[in-house]
């Protein structure tokens, strides 16, 4: 955990629609939502974050930062995203990042 007592993640986005284009298709590649999300220490919510948010916590490592400018990681401003095979390690990397 950092220095602030956060703890940074990915989730997987549920939500009543997104059950529904899933049903039958359970292989579907591109139709599951992710978002990047922090926990505080103590609160075991999770508060996600937007994309602005993630590119401020990025300030640091530049070439993160360039690859979701760049949408590698096709991040939409809410903060969603899809996970493929392209972009799993970008995203690992990012959790890493948050996470030192």
């Amino acid at each position: 955990m950092n220095d602030n007592q956060m703890n940074y993640g990915i989730a997987e986005k549920h939500s009543f629609k997104d059950t529904l284009r899933n049903i039958g298709n359970i292989a579907a590649v591109g139709t599951h939502r992710y978002y990047f999300y922090v926990t505080h220490e103590g609160d075991t919510s999770q508060n996600k974050i937007s994309k602005n948010e993630l590119l401020q916590l990025l300030v640091g490592n530049k070439q993160l930062q360039d690859l979701i400018l760049a949408n590698e990681l096709n991040i939409d401003k809410g903060g969603e995203f899809t996970m493929g095979i392209m972009n799993t390690s970008i995203a690992q990397n990012i959790i890493s990042y948050l996470n030192r």
